[in-house]
């Protein structure tokens, strides 16, 4: 589960581990700053080392500013806040900057809170076991901050909020405006604060101390929340209700557990976890901890975003995959189905052709058959438009014999078209082949100018002219006693002229 981590409370004597999912926790102790409890904490830390880890600190040592600079973005801002964080915390380590809002007016700045932990030599035995067991650290936050996301859940609306929130024998105030952190301190359990009369005064000094710093405006009307299980600031809410400037409210742990949606008894058993539950699914805003630190989680997520895509690919290929299968099996079953129908189709053919009446004579014969019906019905050519055609020709050349004149009425020629051979013969040759070949060409020209008459070729020519043919027999001159009979043949094609 990508969200599941653990998230850790520190304070300058202990430290809490919390085991959270979404829906699910799980307090897995806290540990004391000996060497018993480092040791019982890192075998905690081993064992969920894969897991990756928000450290929640709740010291004295801390500091906050709230800064108005220029607006600017990219590498420029990384820039300008590093300077600044190094300008007022000096050479603290763990520090960090919060873009809270853009100015509305003037040069629209940025407003920023910046924060930062004075004294870390407590801090450092615990950072040194996440560092051992390779933990990816993915922030270091402020209880305070931790507790604006309690606010959220609690659907706190006020402007001005200042929250009590009193764990084992320290109470922390923390100011929000319009439900943003702008300042927070720790009063010790050393100090006779744990006294509800103490508890109002210092909230009272907190108001007069943020008026002063003119982070909270003087008419303005500050509403104290009273977050205290074991119930020792029940009685400071009476002290403080009595003041105008105060208005207060006790949070009950039915409300918070609700709003958390954590069971009352596990609530009131370990009440760190409530303001650690608030920022587990939250975003890391407000981050102190140094670069080196979180180099491990850096990889971590890169990991982890490799085999989410890998697993989202694995997904797209098996949706394919089942896509295409589906579609298959779409078309066995049309193909299984068209199989059915022609085979049903099959047996209805043969049921009908078994119903028809016996044939005595093959389908090749009734072809035959309505063939030459249509040949019979068809009209016949006109033998003598034939002939006058041809004797036109002829008349135009009467030095050509006409030997033989016959035609084929072939079924695969259109109707009223025949197919016409001519054997002819030169009625006087003397020799010259040339010119015997010219008077033919000119019969030719001749029939292809009667009208009906088409395709008018030589069939057969008194010379051979193929160039692979063998040349043999013997010439003639003109005092030859008897010139042989030079024949040619030719075919045409007659239709008979429309009238």
């Amino acid at each position: 589960m990508f969200n599941h981590r653990l998230i850790l409370l520190a304070t300058p004597n202990k430290i809490g581990v919390l085991d959270w999912r979404p829906g699910h926790m799980h307090w897995l102790g806290e540990f004391s700053d000996n060497a018993k409890g480092l040791a019982a904490f890192r075998q905690v830390i081993e064992k969920h080392a894969s897991l990756p880890v928000l450290l929640v600190v709740d010291t004295v040592d801390e500091d906050y500013r709230s800064e108005i600079m220029p607006h600017v973005q990219g590498h420029s801002r990384d820039e300008l806040l590093a300077r600044k964080l190094k300008q007022v915390f000096r050479n603290a380590r763990f520090t960090g900057a919060w873009l809270q809002k853009r100015e509305t007016t003037g040069r629209r700045d940025d407003r920023y809170l910046l924060a930062a932990l004075t004294d870390t030599d407590w801090l450092m035995p615990w950072l040194s076991v996440l560092h051992r067991a390779q933990v990816p650290l993915s922030g270091i936050t402020p209880l305070a901050k931790a507790c604006q996301h309690l606010l959220v859940k609690l659907r706190v609306q006020e402007t001005h909020i200042l929250l009590a929130c009193r764990l084992n024998s320290s109470l922390r105030l923390s100011y929000y405006h319009d439900g943003m952190l702008r300042f927070s301190r720790l009063i010790g359990g050393d100090s006779p604060t744990q006294l509800p009369g103490n508890a109002a005064d210092e909230i009272a000094k907190t108001q007069l101390y943020l008026t002063g710093q003119r982070i909270l405006p003087r008419e303005a009307r500050l509403h104290v929340l009273l977050l205290d299980p074991s119930g020792q600031l029940d009685s400071a809410r009476a002290q403080l209700n009595a003041d105008p400037a105060f208005s207060t409210r006790l949070i009950q742990l039915s409300t918070l557990g609700h709003a958390l949606r954590i069971p009352e008894d596990f609530l009131a058993a370990t009440p760190e976890v409530a303001s650690l539950a608030a920022i587990a699914g939250e975003a890391i805003q407000l981050n102190l901890a140094p670069p080196e630190l979180l180099q491990r989680h850096t990889e971590f997520r890169w990991r982890r975003n490799l085999h989410a895509a890998a697993g989202l690919i694995a997904m797209l290929g098996v949706g394919i995959t089942s896509a295409y299968w589906l579609q298959a099996q779409d078309l066995n079953d049309q193909t299984q189905q068209l199989a059915q129908q022609r085979q049903q189709n099959n047996a209805r053919h043969q049921t009908i052709v078994a119903s028809f009446p016996v044939q005595t004579a093959a389908p090749e014969q009734l072809a035959q058959t309505v063939t030459l019906a249509r040949q019979l019905d068809a009209p016949q050519p006109n033998a003598m438009g034939l002939f006058a055609a041809v004797g036109q020709a002829m008349d135009a050349a009467p030095d050509i014999t006409l030997n033989t004149l016959e035609w084929v009425d072939d079924t695969l020629t259109p109707s009223g078209q025949i197919n016409v051979n001519i054997d002819a013969s030169l009625a006087t040759f003397d020799g010259n082949y040339r010119a015997a070949m010219q008077r033919i060409e000119r019969f030719i020209s001749r029939l292809q100018a009667v009208p009906g008459v088409f395709e008018v070729r030589l069939r057969s020519s008194p010379v051979n002219a193929d160039s692979s043919s063998t040349l043999s027999g013997k010439t003639f001159g003109p005092d030859t006693a008897e010139a042989p009979e030079v024949r040619f043949g030719l075919s045409l094609t007659y239709r008979e002229a429309p009238p």
